[in-house]
């Protein structure tokens, strides 16, 4: 009888484990992912909270004061550094990296722009019309390279992301944020 009901109890431990096993998800930290549309959102969710950040600055040097924008530039750092750690911190997705990888590789480089070129940028235009032509050279030199290398890492990320979706088969909405 005890081995009968041993046996069985081992039958049941293995019947609901196994479908435990054979799942695979993906995390980031403690956050669990149980299908590539929302691992893909995750990293979309970050990239356009950033973004969201960013357009508060901007709006800032249009309308705000020389603390709103300082204090808007603080909160687009922090803003980063918290995103850039999230997605640092995913798996893969069932054996998939690309996408991670995109995303780290495009966070990243926000990251480094918004602690160097953007507290010079700021400071120059602070300035105002006193800033000498040397550094208002300087402030365009930041703006072009900035964009040109933010084009190309949105695109592989753009990518990434329409290949993720290809081969996990959901439909990805291919719109690449605005900043303005």
């Amino acid at each position: 009888m005890i081995k009968n009901t041993t046996a069985l109890l081992l039958g049941v431990c293995i019947f609901v484990s196994m479908p435990a096993c054979k799942q695979k998800h993906a995390h980031a930290g403690d956050i669990v992912f149980y299908n590539p549309i929302e691992y893909n959102d995750f990293v979309v969710d970050h990239q356009n909270a950033i973004i969201r950040h960013m357009v508060n600055l901007t709006q800032a040097f249009d309308n705000g004061t020389e603390q709103e924008i300082r204090m808007q530039y603080k909160s687009l750092k922090s803003r980063s550094d918290s995103s850039l750690h999230m997605i640092k911190q995913l798996s893969d997705y069932e054996g998939d990296s690309v996408l991670k990888t995109a995303a780290v590789d495009l966070l990243k480089f926000y990251n480094q722009v918004f602690h160097k070129q953007y507290h010079e940028m700021i400071e120059i235009f602070l300035k105002g019309e006193a800033a000498s032509d040397a550094e208002v050279e300087t402030l365009n030199q930041h703006v072009v390279y900035i964009r040109n290398k933010e084009d190309a890492l949105n695109k592989k990320l753009n990518a990434a992301q329409a290949n993720f979706a290809k081969k996990f088969q959901f439909e990805f909405d291919d719109q690449t944020p605005e900043i303005p």
